[in-house]
């Protein structure tokens, strides 16, 4: 009985011990960002994370302590079991820890089942993943998985081989009843709160609390409850009161500043991926990445402080298209019965007897875009299947000079008045460009330069041939961004990755080279674009008209796991999971940090009921 409890207990120990190691890996392999902490939060990560540690070695025990109630007599099949166990959950752990590493820095939170929704296009997983240290992380991830062989197999090896026949009756007893109290360690103690991942955050240093995060833990417990979950997560007051709230922002007044000449025009929107404020110098930005947006904005309007709703590609193109705000811990473009039901510029446009395009090289399939696209009224859907294959890059598809020349062909055929969208991809992970190199230097930020610099100037080229067609002069063309994306590194404020220019060009502009310095989301183009053709923007609930008399200004944006609340005063960023204002910067009032709370529980309610 004792070498069988030994088994048990050392194998509980080694797992525990084992991701102490991986928490000092993950800190190792982000040593910028924890630098950045006092190196007590890398100790009292550690510490706290123990707690989640211990849950999981919990987990994973449960079937090897069960099982051990029938070894009493026979146990050579106990050893075989083992050995193939330990193999598998070493393999999926190790795997997870690993893909983690990267994929934090991409997405600024652990790994969690949202993950899967990229396996459903695994071409797309492969392209983002491919631009990461792939060798790195493989070689990384050899070594840990030999580490956690052999301690575990060192440890069946010296154990189960010393196990002695037992009483039958004592030995099912005994450990049916240890493997009952496993439901301690696992839930977390005694406590009435079971094991989540509040119970290891404890500091407003976002960074310290996700390095305390068990990542096997964490993925299995996003898909078990987040994925599936009906219910909002995020009620901090009674419904009729949060939306009471919400609904006193929307001032909707029948008067608004006129910036584009009257009578019909046609409008262009082109979404440009990942295009943060950090790289166009008109913005406070790096010098040389975008000259050509920065020559541009001296013809046009240029929108100085609007931020991203969300931070991902799913998430922005709902709020630009649909004025619809971001979740935190979900995307609506991903189940089309709710997204049926939403708005959007391209079913207005549409219903008001315009003909409606919308333009990317990729495969309009990934995140489920294209059941979104198609809901919506666009005309016409063109994509990576519309192009040759020597127009396209390794991994996602057309250039985005090849799809610009595309749509700039189409129109000159295209009945108008025309409503059409262009999402560009160059700029996307692996940030393949097919000119010769700029920005010079093969580190991801270099690369990420380099690839806007190509789309900034294909983008120029398109709007210098637009200039001599005859829909110009009675044309709105809008530029802006997906989302920002947190390179380059030169802020490590939360707000600065959501920071996002937006500019609108064209014939049809009124005034020119002004400024708008109003403080606005993304989400409040649709109800701004509308009232500016006169078509009606009523459904448009979650969007601000940035030109509306008597508005008030602010911005929203959603993260995996929290918000930011942006008044023109200042702002905040709540970590949703601890309950903590991690950043705060101006004279923002704390009862504003409630009215971010209601907005957050307000927009997930109506996501949940879509």
């Amino acid at each position: 009985m004792r070498s069988r409890l030994q088994f048990l207990v050392f194998n509980f120990l080694c797992w525990i011990l084992l991701f102490q190691f991986f928490r000092i890996v993950f800190l190792a392999y982000h040593f910028r960002k924890a630098l950045e902490l006092p190196a007590t939060y890398w100790m009292q990560s550690a510490w706290h994370g123990l707690q989640m540690d211990i849950s999981f070695a919990g987990y994973i025990l449960a079937i090897p302590t069960l099982l051990m109630a029938a070894t009493s007599r026979k146990w050579n099949w106990y050893n075989g079991f083992i050995n193939v166990y330990n193999i598998t959950v070493g393999l999926v752990i190790v795997l997870l820890v690993s893909v983690d590493l990267e994929l934090f820095r991409a997405w600024g939170f652990r790994i969690d089942g949202s993950s899967l929704h990229y396996l459903q296009t695994p071409r797309e997983a492969w392209a983002s993943m491919s631009s990461s240290p792939v060798l790195l992380l493989c070689t990384l991830a050899f070594f840990l998985f030999l580490l956690v062989y052999v301690l575990l197999n060192t440890i069946r090896k010296r154990t189960i081989s010393q196990f002695t026949p037992a009483n039958i009756l004592v030995t099912l007893l005994a450990f049916l009843v240890l493997t009952a109290t496993l439901i301690i360690p696992i839930r977390g103690g005694f406590q009435l709160a079971p094991m989540n991942q509040s119970t290891v955050f404890f500091s407003n240093k976002s960074f310290a609390n996700y390095a305390a995060v068990n990542v096997p833990w964490n993925y299995a417990s996003s898909i078990l409850n987040d994925t599936y979950s009906k219910d909002n997560p995020f009620l901090f007051f009674k419904e009729n009161d949060a939306d009471a709230t919400v609904r006193s922002l929307y001032k909707k007044e029948n008067t608004h500043l006129q910036m584009v000449n009257s009578g019909e025009m046609n409008v262009i929107v082109i979404i440009w991926e990942s295009f943060s404020a950090k790289i166009v110098k008109s913005l406070g930005g790096l010098p040389n990445v975008t000259p050509q947006f920065d020559a541009l904005a001296k013809e046009g309007i240029l929108f100085t402080n609007m931020y991203a709703s969300g931070n991902r590609s799913d998430k922005g193109m709902v709020a630009i298209l649909s004025g619809y705000p971001a979740q935190p811990t979900q995307s609506i473009i991903k189940i089309p019965t709710k997204t049926v039901n939403l708005p959007s510029l391209p079913k207005s446009f549409h219903k008001a007897g315009y003909y409606t395009s919308f333009y990317y090289g990729g495969e309009t399939e990934f995140a489920n875009m294209k059941s979104y696209f198609l809901q919506q009224g666009f005309d016409k859907i063109t994509d990576i299947n519309s192009f040759d294959k020597k127009d396209m890059n390794s991994k996602w598809g057309a250039h985005d000079h090849v799809v610009l020349s595309r749509m700039l062909h189409d129109l000159d055929h295209t009945k108008q008045p025309f409503f059409s969208t262009l999402f560009t991809l160059s700029s996307h992970e692996p940030f393949e460009v097919p000119v010769p190199t700029v920005v010079k230097g093969n580190s991801q930020e270099k690369l990420f330069l380099n690839a806007h610099h190509y789309t900034d100037a294909s983008i120029a080229d398109f709007i210098r041939q637009a200039k001599t067609k005859p829909w110009w002069d009675h044309t709105l063309i809008v530029i802006l961004a997906d989302h920002g994306h947190p390179l380059p590194e030169t802020s490590h404020t939360k707000p600065s990755e959501f920071y996002m220019p937006m500019l609108w060009l064209g014939g049809a502009v009124a005034q020119k080279g002004i400024r708008v310095d109003s403080l606005c989301s993304q989400t409040d183009l649709a109800a701004t674009l509308l009232n500016q053709v006169n078509i009606s923007s009523s459904e448009f609930v979650w969007s601000n008209d940035i030109f509306n008399h008597g508005r008030t200004a602010f911005a929203y944006f959603a993260f995996n796991n929290g918000f930011g609340w942006m008044k023109p005063e200042g702002y905040l960023v709540r970590d949703n999971l601890g309950g903590h204002i991690t950043e705060q910067k101006g004279k923002i009032k704390a009862a504003e940090a409630e009215l971010g709370k209601a907005y957050l529980q307000s927009s997930f309610t109506d996501y949940l009921k879509r």
